[in-house]
């Protein structure tokens, strides 16, 4: 531009190149932030399930606990069953061993399987009860 003196005049913008590079390199940014948000999201998921599974076992140990209070003589050795969280599917099996140490202290081992369309995993909890007259 030439200005009223016939002096150059330099202009003040971003030329069209410079604005489609700029557009580039923040359409690349912007992709790499929504990749790692659904990375984020699918740990998160998974995550929930762990912590359902590990809720189900606590639960399911609680019950055998009980169980044994109420009637040592009945205490089923192995148990295992099946539940529905929303569209997750759970399996379970608790299995309860004698120690070979103590005779009434018994290991339970309870393990957690879960489901969730092609997403599958487990969780293994193991603790020790207190079963009186070595059953």
């Amino acid at each position: 531009m030439i200005s009223a003196t016939g002096q150059k005049k330099k202009s003040r913008g971003f030329t069209l190149i410079e604005i489609m590079i700029s557009i580039a390199i923040l359409s690349l940014g912007l992709i790499f932030v929504l990749q790692g948000l659904t990375h984020c999201l699918s740990i998160l998921r998974i995550s929930q399930n762990n912590l359902e599974a590990s809720l189900l076992a606590e639960d399911k140990m609680a019950e055998l606990e009980i169980a044994i209070k109420q009637e040592p003589d009945k205490l089923s050795k192995d148990t295992s069953g099946e539940s529905q969280s929303g569209n997750i599917e759970f399996k379970w099996e608790i299995r309860l061993s004698p120690d070979q140490e103590y005779e009434e202290l018994n290991e339970v081992n309870a393990a957690v399987y879960w489901r969730e369309g092609k997403r599958a995993g487990s969780s293994v909890f193991n603790t020790y009860l207190m079963v009186p007259n070595g059953k």
